[in-house]
């Protein structure tokens, strides 16, 4: 019972400690960001603090790989291979994450957040498309090594605009977007005007 007690403490001080830092980094880049300030948003202790994390460094990259286990996991519940519905299924359950953690997302994904955040991100995507790209026997390494890069680079740009202009679109919206980018290239949208 005691145990059972104290793990519900120590969850509650994390995520107390985690909605601080989400907080903070809405104004403060992390590198500006200190464990003082963190315990005063937090009401907890510094001893508190450092009994789970030695830095705020350290808080972030935890809630980082949170994210990354969670896009992770969706990604690979589907077969990304060809750009189908499934493929924009996919696309709109990690958009509609990423709409219901919009303050999470947002400071991860600006310039107070780590860049390191997003190129596990990219990565993450590139090693999906790594698979649908190597199918592809008609690209030679270096050419699909480029594919990769700006396939992924794209996206992430686009997830960040919509994230910053405050979800305008549905994640419905930006998932069948990004496919059709995806599938058919910029040329898709001006050929519709020819």
């Amino acid at each position: 019972m005691k145990a059972e007690k104290t793990d519900r403490r120590v969850k509650y001080t994390k995520l107390h400690l985690k909605e601080s830092l989400i907080k903070l980094m809405q104004t403060n880049h992390i590198s500006k960001i200190s464990v003082k300030m963190l315990c005063e948003d937090a009401d907890i202790n510094r001893s508190t603090f450092y009994a789970h994390y030695s830095n705020p460094y350290e808080l972030l990259r935890q809630l980082e790989q949170e994210v990354i286990t969670e896009f992770g996991n969706y990604l690979n519940k589907q077969d990304m291979t060809e750009h189908s519905d499934s493929t924009v299924e996919v696309m709109k359950k990690l958009l509609e994450y990423a709409a219901k953690n919009i303050d999470l997302f947002r400071v991860l994904l600006s310039e107070n957040g780590d860049s390191e955040f997003n190129r596990y991100i990219m990565t993450l995507a590139q090693e999906q498309i790594i698979l649908s790209l190597r199918s592809d026997q008609s690209l030679d390494q270096r050419t699909s090594e480029y594919l990769q890069c700006f396939v992924t680079t794209g996206a992430l740009k686009i997830l960040q605009k919509w994230i910053q202009d405050g979800i305008v679109e549905s994640p419905q919206q930006m998932a069948e977007l990004i496919s059709k980018l995806l599938s058919k290239g910029v040329s898709y949208f001006f050929s519709r005007y020819d």
